[in-house]
């Protein structure tokens, strides 16, 4: 889910490594830009927090692609519509994008690109700080730590926020073994993938299967 590159040194060793995660999902931005914008943010920056990051070591840098507005009011609403999502995402994490690049010339003859934001998550990390998604034994608990979601199906921030300090307490003391976070499959995307890594298997509770094809983004599936 996230990219983990040590820092090139000329000699010696180091600790000292990049990360970087994106985020965003084409069939919820064009329904609705301002959503797909906020939850590209959040899944960006959750994927890093699954990888090992804190959410206050990480950046932003966003990737724009827009249909042509030409003259069409409706056209001009789609990127105004995002960068608020996005916007109103940095706000609530108190994390900034600082760059970007932008384009409004996704149009061919009467073919459109889907609105598009995408959020690039990057941090500075310690090796020891990292984590991976599979799961690395058998017999292992696993748990669904989810944040509550407000009327508009996004996040509470203050739900959000305290998932993220927990995730990255339970990475870095060692108490979960894998962490994953939920995208475009939902749950049942993140099992099957924390299983191939490893050929491990897997049981579902009965209770737990309901709705695991669902977005939960923010969310976080955690072997213990």
């Amino acid at each position: 889910q996230a990219m983990v590159n040590k820092v090139s040194v000329e000699k010696g060793e180091t600790d000292d490594c990049s990360m970087m995660a994106y985020g965003y999902n084409p069939f919820i931005s064009e329904k609705s830009p301002y959503h797909g914008a906020y939850l590209a943010v959040i899944e960006s920056v959750s994927k890093l927090v699954a990888a090992g990051a804190e959410d206050k070591e990480i950046y932003l840098t966003f990737q724009e692609y827009f249909p042509k507005p030409m003259r069409d009011s409706a056209r001009w609403g789609m990127p105004a519509a995002a960068l608020l999502g996005a916007f109103k995402a940095q706000l609530d994490l108190g994390i900034a994008s600082i760059g970007g690049k932008d384009s409004m010339s996704g149009s061919f003859e009467k073919i459109d690109v889907p609105p598009t934001l995408v959020s690039f998550a990057v941090a500075m990390n310690k090796t020891g700080n990292i984590s991976s998604p599979e799961f690395k034994q058998a017999g292992s608990k696993v748990f669904l730590i989810k944040p509550q979601y407000d009327k508009n199906g996004l996040p509470e921030i203050a739900s959000l926020k305290k998932i993220y300090k927990d995730i990255a307490d339970l990475v870095r003391t060692g108490k979960a073994l894998a962490v994953y976070t939920p995208t475009y499959g939902g749950i049942a995307e993140g099992i099957i993938k924390m299983c191939i890594g490893n050929s491990i298997g897997f049981e579902f509770e009965q209770s737990a299967v309901d709705g695991i094809f669902d977005y939960n983004y923010g969310a976080f599936i955690v072997e213990v």
